[in-house]
């Protein structure tokens, strides 16, 4: 079986461009990569999101052609990494980065783009239930009738502890995530735009709380709205996103949960790339890349 490794630039973006960055991940072992948007904003003269459509569109079709030129894949992006905040203002100034993200995304050519949900990590661990209910479903019903004109996905991501709160993040628990993401999908022609990215470091900080499952039972229970993937280690304490295999998560469990699912879809890493410092970079995603590659394919021997 085909098995396509992917992995999150963000990090090569921002030391060598972006156009730069998608030779480098090609010339690293990758077969597809995970573009990072979260960083442009309209509001900075510098942006390219600054610019009218027709130019931001005309600068992420540059990029598409050059993947394609390379034999790279554009798997997906990563657009908002900040929930609505109950602030009106900077929740709008969301909705407006959030649909930028989405014609960027569509012009890539990528299928999808994640994005986070309102967070305790904002608004505090006593924040109200109903309140962060509400918020996620209001975010997502503001931002999906754009996925839906640009034709891409949405995928929200699971959430872990919420980092500096010494607590678990409102939707870091699982059951909490899985109804709002549940009436998002029942509203109207939401449920085709609308799927999940399973992060599993995320998910494996979770497991602290709440008796929360492990990341492959995470898997099992989102199931079949899975579509893309944010791979990544630690050790449950910290957000740590190490390669697989270095940090206390079950991978044999997390990739049958997987094919259990039916999800055949790019296996994206999601790496900190900078973990051994900004010189390394580059050799950390190769030796990434070659973990997972050579965990895969002892697997599929083993099956076979």
């Amino acid at each position: 079986m085909e098995r396509k490794i992917g992995i999150s630039i963000g990090e090569l973006q921002r030391k060598h461009g972006d156009l730069e960055a998608l030779r480098v991940a090609k010339a690293l072992g990758a077969d597809a990569v995970d573009i990072s948007l979260e960083a442009q904003d309209y509001r900075r003269e510098a942006s390219i999101y600054s610019k009218d459509d027709a130019e931001i569109r005309a600068y992420y079709e540059g990029l598409r052609d050059r993947a394609q030129a390379l034999g790279l894949e554009i798997s997906q992006t990563h657009g908002r990494i900040e929930g609505f905040r109950n602030i009106p203002a900077e929740d709008d100034a969301l909705v407006d980065n959030a649909r930028r993200d989405l014609l960027a995304t569509a012009a890539l050519g990528a299928p999808v783009c994640v994005m986070h949900t309102a967070t305790t990590i904002y608004l505090g661990p006593d924040a109200d239930p109903k309140l962060m209910h509400q918020l996620s479903f209001d975010q997502f019903t503001r931002i999906l009738p754009h996925a839906r004109t640009y034709g891409v996905k949405v995928a929200t991501e699971t959430f872990g502890d919420a980092t500096g709160r010494n607590c678990c993040d409102f939707f870091g628990n699982i059951k909490e995530f899985l109804i709002t993401f549940q009436r998002i999908s029942a509203v109207e022609d939401f449920a085709d735009w609308f799927r999940i990215c399973i992060d599993t470091g995320h998910s494996n900080k979770a497991t602290r709380y709440n008796n929360n499952p492990a990341p492959a039972d995470v898997i099992r229970m989102c199931g079949k709205d899975i579509a893309v993937l944010h791979l990544h280690d630690n050790d449950t304490l910290t957000d740590q996103h190490k390669m697989p295999l270095t940090g206390t998560i079950d991978w044999n469990d997390v990739f049958d949960a997987l094919d259990e699912v039916g999800y055949h879809n790019v296996y994206n890493m999601e790496l900190y790339l900078g973990h051994f410092g900004p010189d390394l970079l580059e050799e950390t995603a190769a030796f990434g890349i070659k973990v997972l590659r050579s965990f895969l394919d002892r697997r599929d021997e083993k099956k076979n």
